[in-house]
């Protein structure tokens, strides 16, 4: 006995002893599902050293990027990466096994990433922007989902506007860095004021952005990442034609909307007064005011090329006595002497733009606006249209050069080819053709209050009244698109039940219509009676008492999903119920 015992200790001693030489020491808890001698062969092939290519069988959300030399693993020099140099495993479960080297985690040269951290993103903490959050790249994404307790420091992007919250509300481009730089948000180091519409000169340019750009609240609650400010400035949309979108006339208007006749930008007090320099031309029959102030004497009077300096006899009675049609032709002629249009109408000596034209004049036009279009922005429907630069003739080219004008000319759309009448002259069909516009077109269902305010009736304009629960279901249920990004269908549409609903029954009532046994008021409503004509198996006694599945079970029919059963169920006793008097009764007929 003592013989067997002392044996099977000295077995028991020799597997330890075994055990310890293929066991250097616990693994990390990321790879506790690797422990145990049996599993060594994963990581060490043939019991040999680690290899990285063993390394990334598992590791798969490294293994592109290595190959296609991106990120830390992929600036590694093949030669030297060797993943135990940095990954020390079997030094226990709770052991790091990123070694970050000498200088720690928050040491670490972020540069060997592929994107150095520079001014203000060098003071940021490591957690800041590793965070599971801002995972952005699918493949890791996936990784996370998996194994919710891994970190990684992979799947993060390097724009802007994958960590921060754009501070502008979708204002601008998303380009931040055209005017931020990473040393300081703020001020803007990047950004001009001379590359925008209005470039600031004098005292402008002294003046706080909030004073010219209001302050605008928008907390956007919950949203990731968090904007730091809940106030945005706003930047674009601003007028800024005249002095008066900004400033008050202390005038009141008494001197004309033309601020700069007497006043600069380096100054309010700098009083240059262009009328009193060129007072002279107030005792002519066209005393200069507005933007006539800032033109050049030769420009009206000449000399031109082969042409002498002229100072009298100059016609001035209407504009197009000097200046060309920016309209191309699009507004002339409206009379029968093929005169344009007095430009006056729309425009003044202070300024081609803004346009003066207002809305009582346009119920004076073809189309007077009406409904929403009253709110709509001139340019959505006076679209620009670049063809109209055709139109300028050679002629007309080489007369406003050759007077060193600037070629002012518009290309807004004034002369529309269809009918102003027809929706589709403005809008583009929603509906891809499905209804005849000439059986009434848009304005059938549609009003100009509004585009959503429908004038469809569906009981009085289609040929499928909605009753019961059709009443209450979307329009988008039944109208569905075909296909995502095409319009909804309306036309062809079928209005039988199965056109619509799947067939609950697996076709056991085969072409027999839904509404023989259901209503519209609801499903389960039914019009089905368990008596003729619905059946020849009248309920009586106990029978009426009897959940329909009792007798109706649920089945499976080709593989599909469980079914009621209802065609084929047995009629007589013996099929439902079991044979208590076990055949004695067989044969018998009752009296």
């Amino acid at each position: 006995m003592r013989e067997r015992l002392a044996l099977l200790a000295a077995v028991a001693l020799s597997s330890w002893a075994r055990a310890d030489v293929f066991s250097p020491g616990e693994l990390s808890r990321a790879h506790q599902s690797l422990e145990g001698i049996r599993n060594c062969s994963q990581c060490h092939p043939a019991g040999g050293q680690l290899s990285q290519e063993t390394c990334l069988e598992c590791h798969t959300e490294l293994k592109g990027r290595v190959a296609k030399g991106n990120g830390l693993h992929g600036r590694i020099p093949e030669e030297k990466r060797n993943c135990e140099e940095c990954h020390k495993e079997h030094q226990g479960k709770g052991f790091d096994i990123v070694d970050w080297g000498k200088a720690g985690k928050t040491g670490f040269d972020h540069g060997r990433s592929g994107w150095p951290l520079k001014g203000k993103h060098a003071s940021v903490q490591c957690e800041t922007c590793h965070q599971p959050k801002r995972v952005l790249v699918p493949l890791i994404q996936e990784l996370l989902a998996k194994h919710p307790d891994r970190v990684t420091f992979l799947g993060l992007r390097t724009k802007c506007e994958a960590c921060h919250f754009d501070e502008h509300r979708g204002q601008l481009k998303a380009d931040c860095d055209y005017c931020h730089r990473e040393a300081s948000w703020k001020p803007p180091s990047g950004f001009t004021h001379d590359e925008t519409k209005y470039p600031l000169k004098g005292k402008h340019q002294k003046v706080e952005c909030a004073k010219c750009h209001p302050t605008s609240s928008d907390p956007e609650p919950g949203v990731f990442p968090a904007p730091v400010s809940e106030t945005f400035l706003k930047l674009n949309q601003l007028d800024f034609k005249q002095c008066s979108d900004c400033h008050k006339d202390p005038h009141d208007n008494s001197l004309g909307a033309r601020c700069s006749s007497c006043h600069t930008v380096e100054g309010w007090k700098i009083i240059r007064n262009a009328a009193a320099e060129r007072s002279f031309h107030e005792k002519t029959r066209y005393p200069l005011k507005g933007e006539h102030l800032e033109v050049a004497c030769n420009a009206c009077h000449g000399p031109f090329p082969g042409i002498p300096a002229r100072f009298k006899g100059l016609p001035f009675s209407r504009c197009n006595d000097c200046h060309v049609d920016a309209h191309q032709g699009q507004l002339s002629p409206v009379n029968a002497r093929g005169t344009p249009p007095d430009c006056a109408a729309c425009h003044s000596v202070d300024g081609f733009l803004p346009a003066k034209f207002t809305q009582a004049q346009h119920e004076k036009t073809k189309y007077p606006l009406e409904g929403s279009h009253k709110a709509v922005a001139c340019t959505a429907c006076h679209a620009a249209n670049p063809a109209l630069k055709e139109r300028i003739s050679e002629a007309v080219q080489a007369e406003v050069k050759r007077k060193h004008r600037k070629p002012l000319f518009s290309m807004l759309t004034f002369d529309f080819k269809g009918s102003l009448q027809a929706c589709d002259t403005c809008h583009k069909d929603p509906h891809q053709n499905q209804f005849d516009a000439r059986a009434g077109g848009c304005a059938k269902c549609h009003g100009l209050e509004s585009f959503h305010a429908l004038r469809f009736d569906h009981q009085k304009d289609s040929s499928f009244h909605l009753e019961g629960k059709h009443a209450e279901v979307p329009c988008e249920k039944c109208h569905a698109p075909a296909k995502a990004g095409e319009p909804l269908v309306y036309t062809p549409l079928q209005s039988t039940c199965e056109s619509c609903h799947a067939d609950p029954h697996a076709r056991q009532f085969g072409d027999a219509r839904c509404e023989t046994c259901h209503t519209l008021k609801d499903f389960k409503t039914l019009a089905f009676q368990h008596q003729p004509p619905f059946t020849t198996f009248v309920l009586e006694g106990k029978h009426r008492d009897l959940a329909c599945v009792k007798c109706h079970p649920m089945v499976k029919v080709r593989g599909a999903k469980p079914v009621q059963r209802f065609t084929g169920a047995p009629a007589e006793c013996e099929g439902c119920h079991k044979d208590f008097h076990q055949g004695a009764f067989k044969g018998f007929e009752p009296p």
